[in-house]
């Protein structure tokens, strides 16, 4: 009986230079492979890959399991095994490993859950984006139907397969990397040739979410993204709300957003495995949670609470600013004023003031309309409290009667 497991990784032990050479003698000389059991302080423990002396990789982190329990079975920390197959694309091979091994199972249920106790009850969460919700669908049809065939037409299929590859870019969770497994195993076994024609690829998409080039997309890509998504306003401006109160008084709008801060550093300090280490190097982060099992739960909590934690910081970087850096003295003044009105947001304050400045008074009253309809602006401060700030600071001339017939609240709130 023959077990066949997924060598990947093959890019950290060589350079880009020599890699298409190492695949090409790998796929000649199909050489024997030795799987070493290995302790790592990031990642916990893996199986590296030797041909003779020389690493060629680590075992999939899918096939991770399943080697450790045919370790356990024969009291060994070493298998050898045989290249079989060869993805250039992919940088990955497959070997094979002779033996009478039991059927996988939850072997991996009596191990610790490194993430059992860490939690970021800092509500609110993110919401999944168009794309999570169109993947995460994509992933249960083509589950469905290669579990159960006949139920789905072959086209509806196909399309869903390669939406799934097309949007399994940036997911590391436990959850969905479980089910792209058993997706790309289920495929690459289908008795139809278009179907099982798309394992390469899905092959190529689990290996590269692991690759150094993702790293650095999750680093300058991803984070940015995350940081500018609708989700990410969404979820600050229902934390905004939330803390109204505190953040409409300018005495405790500093105060307020310092303690959230804090208390997400306190939470980040818990994280395992050394993560809180790389919580500024987000592209490492994500790397290493990818490896170390993150069920979506985890990850939700942890990149809400990484995401406000950005908000948080450029509030307190813009109150603090050197005046000469970003505003002059009187700006800096006029926007922390302005701030408790804006649901406490430093930045939405100075934007205003940038847009607002030399504006006719009509203009002025049109941007506050759209700007508490986007919930921007307090509706309950728009008025007597907004008018009067500005009118002093000589932004807004006209009369508070004026002000108040100019402003449609109730086209604001449609």
């Amino acid at each position: 009986m023959e077990t066949f497991i997924q060598i990947t990784g093959v890019q950290y032990d060589c350079t880009d230079a020599d890699i298409a050479a190492v695949m090409a003698a790998l796929e000649q000389q199909k050489p024997e492979v030795l799987l070493v059991t290995e302790q790592t302080r990031d990642y916990g423990i893996i199986v590296r890959a030797l041909t003779g002396t020389i690493y060629r990789g680590v075992v999939s982190r899918f096939d991770l399991e399943r080697v450790l329990a045919m370790m356990r079975h024969d009291g060994t920390s070493v298998l050898v095994g045989q290249v079989t197959e060869t993805d250039h694309e992919g940088r990955c091979y497959t070997v094979s490993i002779s033996g009478d091994y039991p059927t996988p199972d939850s072997t991996s249920a009596d191990a610790p859950d490194p993430w059992a106790e860490w939690k970021w009850t800092g509500a609110p969460l993110l919401d999944s984006s168009d794309d999570d919700r169109r993947l995460d669908v994509s992933l249960k049809v083509a589950m469905a139907e290669l579990q159960h065939n006949g139920c789905i037409n072959k086209l509806t299929l196909l399309e869903h397969l390669n939406r799934i590859i097309r949007l399994a870019t940036w997911d590391v969770s436990r959850e969905t990397q479980q089910q792209l497994e058993q997706i790309r195993r289920l495929v690459g076994s289908h008795q139809d040739q278009d179907i099982q024609a798309l394992a390469p690829q899905l092959r190529h998409t689990l290996s590269a979410l692991g690759s150094k080039k993702r790293a650095k997309e999750f680093q300058d890509t991803y984070w940015p993204l995350l940081c500018q998504s609708t989700e990410a306003e969404r979820m600050q401006q229902q934390w905004c709300a939330f803390h109204k109160a505190d953040l409409t008084d300018i005495t405790l709008w500093h105060q307020t957003i310092s303690q959230q801060s804090e208390a997400i550093e306190a939470c980040l300090a818990q994280l395992p495995a050394g993560l809180c280490y790389q919580k500024d190097q987000f592209g490492q982060l994500m790397h290493r949670l990818l490896y170390l099992n993150i069920p979506r739960r985890q990850l939700l909590m942890l990149l809400s609470a990484l995401v406000l934690r950005q908000y948080l910081r450029r509030q307190l970087e813009l109150s603090d600013a050197d005046p000469t850096s970003l505003l002059n003295k009187e700006e800096l003044r006029l926007t922390h004023q302005l701030a408790p009105l804006f649901f406490g947001n430093i930045e939405n304050a100075r934007d205003f003031l940038l847009h607002a400045k030399g504006k006719r008074a009509q203009d002025i009253t049109s941007l506050v309309t759209l700007w508490v309809r986007d919930k921007r602006i307090s509706a309950a401060s728009c008025h007597r409290p907004l008018w009067t700030i500005l009118h002093e600071a000589g932004i807004y001339t006209a009369t508070e009667s004026n002000w108040n017939s100019s402003l449609d609240i109730r086209k604001a709130w449609r």
